[in-house]
């Protein structure tokens, strides 16, 4: 069983309000962080998630309170499925939810991690251009095969055989989505300033360094799995502050090196449920795996939390393949 946590581009207005009006556990550590947050940098991550202006399709894009939002989201959701009994064998980060799992695994403590998602945005303002991140749907070699995409952006990520994650300045994005539009290739763009995973970030790194590269790290209670590095991390795993933010998202190959030790059942906690629609892709038939999530924009939180929990207490019983929940 894989905790499995999303980065930037899975947030929303509203997120997880279901959870948040209904369960008392999630509520709790939704306040707790929120305070900790009001308390450095004075606003409320709850107003800003669930404000009566709030539209849940309007972009949330004010990296300031999605970064911490997205964290504390995913964290207090993992901490209701412990509070009924579920330990997971595994934890898989993307990005930002690499601190998630990093947090929820004990390699890091919670007010610690939290800190520094909420430090992150003013240090990027002060050093990083503007810039950006395009979530394509296609193959990724279309990188290679269109001249704009590799004059003018990065591969920021490969998250399955049919997608991809540009970065890219500021400037560049209109004529990088144009191209895209040019080929008839779906995609959308993030809402994220900076382009992370990218060559465009390394003006922060020593900055970022000096801020985050000392945290301490634990051991952790069950294996990290980065998508950074494509394996388990330990508190030795070099630089790994700086390589979450700088290098490129490997989700892919992370999970078809899970599935070459024989699967898992993968339990999506990112606030849209976006992990499990990629590892969809990549499951075929004969693996043993099973994806389950529990959160979606489309509301009906607190239904697929009860039968995740159901499907969780049941997790030794025999399953055919993939199913999602």
């Amino acid at each position: 069983m894989v905790f499995c946590f999303a980065g930037q581009g899975s947030q929303y207005y509203g997120m997880a309000a279901d959870l948040m009006a209904g369960d008392a556990v999630f509520r709790h550590w939704m306040r707790l962080g929120d305070a900790i947050v009001a308390q450095r940098h004075g606003f409320s991550v709850l107003a800003e998630i669930y404000g009566e202006e709030r539209r849940p399709f309007t972009p949330f894009d004010r990296m300031e309170a999605s970064h911490p939002a997205i964290f504390l989201v995913q964290y207090a959701l993992a901490k209701v499925l412990q509070h009924h009994g579920l330990r997971p064998d595994g934890l898989l980060g993307v990005s930002l939810g690499e601190l998630v799992a990093q947090s929820v695994a004990g390699m890091t403590s919670f007010e610690a991690s939290l800190c520094a998602v909420a430090d992150q945005p003013a240090l990027f303002r002060r050093t990083c251009p503007a810039g950006g991140m395009v979530a394509v749907l296609g193959p990724p070699d279309l990188y290679t095969r269109r001249p704009v995409l590799a004059a003018r952006s990065e591969v920021a990520g490969v998250n399955a055989r049919g997608h991809f994650v540009l970065s890219a300045l500021a400037d560049d994005l209109p004529a990088i989505e144009a191209d895209l539009k040019a080929c008839e290739v779906p995609f959308q763009r993030l809402p994220v300033p900076f382009a992370f995973h990218s060559r465009f970030v390394e003006a922060a790194k020593d900055a970022w360094r000096d801020l985050f590269g000392q945290q301490r790290r634990e051991m952790a209670f069950w294996p990290v799995w980065s998508s950074c590095t494509g394996n388990v991390i330990s508190p030795a795993t070099p630089d790994l502050s700086w390589r979450i933010v700088r290098q490129r998202m490997n989700v892919q190959q992370t999970l078809l090196t899970l599935e070459q030790q024989g699967g898992a059942i993968y339990v999506d906690l990112s606030p849209s449920g976006t992990l499990a629609a990629l590892f969809r892709q990549e499951l075929d038939d004969k693996s043993p795996s099973r994806l389950l999530s529990v959160l979606s924009p489309f509301g009906g939180d607190i239904e697929r939390l009860r039968k995740t929990i159901v499907a969780l207490g049941d997790r030794m019983a025999r399953c055919p393949g993939p199913i999602l929940v």
